[in-house]
């Protein structure tokens, strides 16, 4: 059976159509965080370009539809990128300028063509902008918190798929055109709408997961309900949202906020220089020794899989800098009790409101940096980030 353009455009626009609705459906019900509303403009954008593509098969005059639906498609997989950066907690102000910037080029250079452009007006601008923009996507997916979660490795194989599928296509089609036989059998817009079916089905399902997941740890506007590990460290997205609290309310009371970064690098090369048994157990024992010796009352998380951080208000009579020395010193006495070949380098920084203000992920990404660069220097001044 051979299906035309216009019945494979049609079935792919009603499955996008389909998937938005029940996405933005379960978005408002959620009252979702920054990932689901990006995932949820990713969608829209998909629809709106589903939409164009149709339009111009049934009013080919209306070459202007290509030039948008390009953009819109463009869009698309640049909005689950963002989604992804905003899922760990990243800044995407930069990266939706460059999405947007992208987005005019696309459009433009279909628009240059003119109505004699066709189908395929401004093809390697659109190919191009979908390859990186996938690309950059199953990059993050492998990054920070949400390559924690297993289920993202379903989006990076989508967009694994569609980086090659895209890179592919504009190949073939500078070198050998979207006439020749190659390009018609294996990249056309049959086998596009196929593709775009399959992977829109994939991607829906993995980013409701994700989103499922974010938005438990999130909570409500209402609601919010704190994940610990067995030794008590606050999962990342508890810490911050129990931090972000902590932080107004000491602004408010006019008292001062320390966070404390400690930070171990040495893990990879523990596990593969004795194994990664050992590794394991050293990460495990810092996790429990910073619990075990960190201020009474406060907050200790994590900031990925190598670093935790320690946030307690303070006073003026507050000596921070011990604080940090006390803690850095009976951690790595507790690594050296457990007896293993190697004894990595714990890093320790701090960053105080006083300096950095009353901004939680600015105190804890200072706090983090310095940790880090300790870590890989050797250099334990306690100093402020």
């Amino acid at each position: 059976m051979n299906l035309d353009v216009l019945t494979l455009q049609a079935a792919a626009t009603l499955v996008i159509v389909m998937s938005t609705v029940m996405y933005l459906l379960d978005t408002l019900m959620l009252k979702d965080g920054l990932p689901g509303r990006l995932w949820a403009s990713a969608y829209l954008s998909g629809t709106f370009s589903a939409t164009c593509y149709l339009a111009w098969l049934l009013l080919p005059d209306v070459y202007v539809a290509v030039a948008v639906g390009n953009g819109a498609f463009v869009a698309a997989t640049g909005f689950i990128w963002l989604g992804c950066v905003a899922f760990n907690g990243g800044s995407v102000r930069r990266a939706a300028l460059i999405l947007t910037a992208t987005v005019l080029v696309v459009v433009l250079a279909a628009l240059a063509e003119g109505p004699q452009g066709g189908s395929w007006a401004g093809g390697v601008p659109f190919f191009l902008g979908n390859a990186v923009f996938a690309a950059t996507g199953a990059i993050e997916t492998r990054r920070g918190a949400i390559a924690r979660r297993w289920s993202s490795s379903g989006l990076t194989v989508v967009l694994a798929v569609e980086t090659v599928w895209f890179a592919a296509r504009a190949v073939v089609f500078l070198s050998l055109g979207p006439d020749s036989a190659l390009f018609r059998d294996v990249f056309d817009t049959r086998v596009s709408a196929i593709l775009t079916i399959s992977l829109v089905i994939a991607a829906v399902v993995v980013t409701s997961v994700l989103r499922a997941n974010e938005s438990a740890l999130r909570g409500t506007s209402e609601t919010r309900r704190l994940s610990v590990d067995a030794n008590g460290v606050l999962f990342r997205e508890s810490f911050e949202a129990t931090l972000a609290i902590i932080c107004s309310r000491a602004e408010e009371a006019g008292e001062g906020v320390c966070v404390i970064g400690i930070r171990i690098d040495d893990l990879k090369r523990v596990a593969v220089a004795f194994g990664p048994d050992d590794a394991e157990r050293l990460a495990l024992e810092v996790r429990a020794a910073v619990r075990r010796h960190s201020p009474t009352m406060a907050l200790v998380g994590e900031t990925d899989a190598a670093g935790l951080a320690v946030a307690f208000t303070t006073t003026p009579t507050t000596d921070v800098r011990r604080a940090a020395r006390v803690l850095h010193q009976r951690v790595v006495a507790d690594l050296a009790r457990l007896g293993a070949a190697v004894v990595p380098t714990v890093g320790v920084g701090m960053a105080l409101a006083a300096d950095h203000g009353y901004h939680s992920v600015a105190l804890t990404t200072r706090a983090d940096e310095a940790a880090a660069h300790a870590a890989a220097t050797g250099e334990q001044a306690f100093g402020l980030a």
